[in-house]
């Protein structure tokens, strides 16, 4: 299996593809049915399965038109194991099939792991950052195992980049480039808490990314801290500032960071109001304008007196 293979497999899981097992019989891949019985999930997944609703909606059109695009399974036992296709074979048991069109790799964990990532990273319209943080993650280990073997390592286009970093090769078959990746694998050691308010867009991507180097009892302390003063988000100039502190970061260091600069400029701007109608008793005959100024001539004599 090699991984131009691989990333060939994009091809086969477009949901409305019309088109998909004409193009396989062409790349001369055996489609079989196989029983949904005898179909196991992939454990560990990163990918969440798809709403109820679109979950629906996709054993409704399958329901009327059936399984357009294979799924693709690999020997497990006495079973299959699901590679892609998770939510074909949900959305095939609620229209009532009793069976799916499958395509069959014998393939070992690693490259099992390779094709469940790239088709999901490839074909879905959008993923969350947690999704792709544990794909990237699974993809890297994989291609890490694999070592030199270089007939695992080229990208759809065959570009041949063994002996180079991992997350090298992996941008050359990814929308996003090698630093990009490292950040999202960085997001794979946020605690559950902080990782959902990524995923939600309450806290920015880099945000995440800064937080993910504190220890995971200081990301406890940071969220626990941020539900009892009600802070929904952090900015990214803060991030930075609590990834400075690191192991020492308290509740005191967290206190100035979110509330000391505002306390400065509340300080600093704070404004005195003087009764205006017993000020205007002492100076009845004169303007606002000449108020104040006899108002400052009085002030300047008293602090040259020594107060």
């Amino acid at each position: 299996m090699v991984m131009q293979d691989i990333f060939s497999l994009k091809n086969h899981f477009t949901e409305d593809d019309k088109t998909e097992q004409q193009s396989n019989a062409s790349n001369g891949e055996q489609i079989i049915s196989i029983k949904l019985s005898e179909l196991l999930p992939f454990p560990n997944q990163p990918f969440r399965p798809y709403s109820d609703e679109k979950l629906w909606e996709l054993a409704a059109d399958i329901k009327q038109n059936g399984v357009l695009s294979p799924i693709i399974v690999r020997p497990f036992g006495n079973a299959y194991q699901i590679l892609a296709g998770h939510n074909r074979v949900n959305a095939s048991k609620l229209a009532g099939l009793n069976e799916i069109p499958s395509i069959v790799k014998d393939v070992d964990d690693d490259a099992a792991k390779l094709i469940l990532v790239n088709t999901n990273i490839n074909q879905r319209d959008k993923l969350l950052p947690s999704e792709k943080a544990f794909a990237y993650k699974m993809q890297l280990d994989a291609m890490n195992r694999q070592g030199k073997r270089t007939d695992l390592t080229s990208c759809q286009v065959g570009t041949k980049l063994a002996g180079s970093r991992s997350d090298v090769r992996l941008s050359e078959c990814s929308t996003d480039s090698a630093r990009t990746i490292q950040r999202y694998i960085r997001l794979t050691e946020l605690i559950p808490e902080l990782l959902e308010m990524v995923d939600n867009e309450s806290l920015a991507f880099m945000v995440g990314v800064y937080l993910s180097y504190l220890s995971q009892e200081k990301q406890q302390l940071l969220y626990e801290y941020m539900d009892a003063n009600e802070l929904k988000k952090v900015s990214l100039a803060q991030a930075e500032v609590i990834k400075s502190y690191k192991e020492a970061l308290d509740d005191n260091r967290l206190k100035l960071i979110f509330f000391g600069l505002k306390e400065e400029k509340k300080k600093a701007t704070t404004t005195y109001k003087l009764p205006t109608d017993r000020i205007t008793s002492y100076f009845p005959d004169l303007e606002k304008s000449e108020i104040e100024q006899e108002l400052i001539k009085i002030l300047d004599e008293y602090f040259k007196r020594g107060g």
